[in-house]
């Protein structure tokens, strides 16, 4: 028996879900699309911050968190 992730389902996006996206930035869907990437690249940079990477060989993988002496730097 093996454990599996539950995930909650993403619902699909609605024509008027678009509509309010591009009118926001005034029909300009190059603007639309820079702004809806830039969010996506701080979500997932958000996200990499909180996923730990573990313990490996008695050290912290690169990134995982902050070392105590980084914090009193």
């Amino acid at each position: 028996m093996s454990a599996q992730v539950a995930r909650s389902p993403i619902p699909p996006v609605t024509e008027e879900e678009i509509d309010e996206v591009l009118a926001e930035f005034g029909g300009d869907a190059r603007e639309a699309i820079r702004a809806l990437l830039h969010d996506q690249a701080a979500l997932v940079a958000d996200a990499e911050q909180a996923v730990s990477r573990g313990f490996l060989r008695g050290l912290f993988s690169e990134g995982a968190r902050r070392l105590a002496a980084e914090d009193e730097a």
